[in-house]
């Protein structure tokens, strides 16, 4: 009985670090490539960047460790705020 109550144990304890990562891990600042909209957030939290590069290059992506607060969505890098889910 102890070696199924470990399993158990061990299988709960990996759906339930499965689901925070699920609900806490979230794509934050992404887009502008390619004259593709940007969006942005503000998070609670920790947000981390994975990259910034050069506007010829590519967008800057972040992701936020917590909670997403709000999305902000822009036309390209900079500019005036339009509606997110416009295409």
């Amino acid at each position: 009985m102890p070696r199924s109550r470990k399993l158990i144990l061990s299988a709960s304890c990996l759906l339930i670090v499965m689901a925070a990562g699920y609900l806490l891990v979230n794509e934050c600042a992404y887009g502008s490539g390619m004259a593709a909209s940007y969006k942005d957030c503000d998070c609670l939290g920790y947000e981390w960047e994975l990259y910034d590069q050069t506007p010829a290059d590519g967008p800057r992506k972040t992701l936020c460790l917590g909670v997403v607060q709000s999305i902000t969505c822009y036309p390209f890098m900079s500019g005036p705020v339009v509606d997110c889910e416009s295409p």
